[in-house]
């Protein structure tokens, strides 16, 4: 475990969730990755997993 996590990184991902058309929530997740693109990835199916069918937008992705 302490070899993998010296190589990621933190991320920050911006994210709305949409409901007929309106922004009803937005927040931001902490994701631990190794580049910009797994990090959305893992942001994808983790709000996949908590939103289901309503609709989310990643706005961006952010390393701090």
């Amino acid at each position: 475990m302490g070899l993998l996590n010296r190589f990621n990184k933190e991320y920050t991902i911006q994210y709305h969730v949409i409901e007929r058309e309106k922004i009803i929530e937005t927040d931001r997740l902490i994701i631990r990755a190794s580049d910009h693109t797994t990090a959305r990835k893992k942001a994808d199916n983790m709000l996949r997993k908590e939103y289901g069918r309503t609709q989310y937008k990643i706005e961006w992705v952010q390393r701090f």
